[in-house]
């Protein structure tokens, strides 16, 4: 059971009993028997055997990315489904592993960034600056209309298709925006005012979706409402660029590595344009 021979179990077992003063086992009959002294002292040892099994096991999950701990810190949009999504097919197998999700404005996470209180952080704006290892997605952007109000029989939109159409866009200085203002002055096109503006995506979908105007949405969201709006691909492409942020000040854990991974993959599989 120990995988070592006789003669060097006899030589342990002597060595414990001159360490610890007192003897384990009497030979009786060709037999090694426990003293009253050893049975006494067993429930210590059992436990320390646990214990030391314990350590094995959660080495084993640790090694085997079963076990940890995992801060993600993320903008709104994909938090809301994207993210929960990734994270459960990741989970699926790791009933050890902890996860802290917070969903944070991408202008109000520096502050968190500067510390790198967090293992892994989405954001929409770039950090270079501040010690981080940086990977950059662009998801194209889409045409969201209601159910049944898309243009009929144009399979790509251009600026011309939306001139018409109350618009309903995110912050006039986001990157999506500013894309769009200059495809529409590349056609010679007036740029319309947007009729609502709102913060993120998924509030532009909402209103999409009851019946009002048309938006402009990166490609996570509109997977997220394909069966309750219409959404069309629109050229020239407009591109919502995301980075995925680790900290380089301090070493990262198997487990956060793993799951970056797994999320940049799934972000590689909807950058490709429609």
């Amino acid at each position: 059971m120990l995988g070592i021979a006789q003669p060097s179990a006899s030589s342990l077992i002597a060595n414990l009993e001159h360490v610890i003063g007192f003897k384990l086992f009497e030979r009786t009959k060709g037999r090694l028997v426990p003293t009253p002294e050893a049975m006494f002292l067993m429930p210590d040892v059992n436990r320390t055997i646990e214990s030391v099994e314990l350590t094995e096991q959660r080495a084993a999950q640790i090694r085997d990315n079963r076990r940890g701990e995992l801060t993600i810190v993320s903008y709104p949009d994909i938090a809301i489904d994207f993210l929960p999504e990734t994270l459960s097919t990741f989970l699926q197998d790791k009933p050890a592993v902890r996860v802290h999700l917070y969903a944070r404005r991408s202008e109000m996470m520096s502050g968190l960034i500067q510390t790198h209180d967090f293992d892994l952080a989405i954001s929409t704006r770039s950090a270079e600056a501040w010690q981080l290892d940086v990977k950059e997605i662009s998801i194209p952007c889409l045409v969201a209309f209601p159910r049944g109000k898309g243009p009929i029989g144009k399979p790509v939109l251009d600026p011309a298709d939306i001139q018409d159409e109350p618009l309903v866009l995110v912050s006039s200085g986001h990157p999506t925006v500013i894309q769009l203002r200059e495809r529409f002055e590349q056609r010679g096109i007036p740029y319309p005012v947007a009729t609502v503006e709102t913060q993120t995506f998924e509030s532009a979908c909402g209103l999409v979706r009851r019946g009002f105007g048309a938006s402009i949405v990166d490609a996570i969201t509109a997977r997220r409402y394909q069966s309750e709006l219409d959404v069309l691909p629109f050229a020239p492409v407009i591109w919502q660029t995301i980075y995925v942020l680790q900290p380089l000040g301090r070493p990262a854990s198997r487990i956060a590595d793993a799951f970056a991974t797994h999320l940049l993959n799934a972000l590689q599989a909807l950058s490709r344009p429609p």
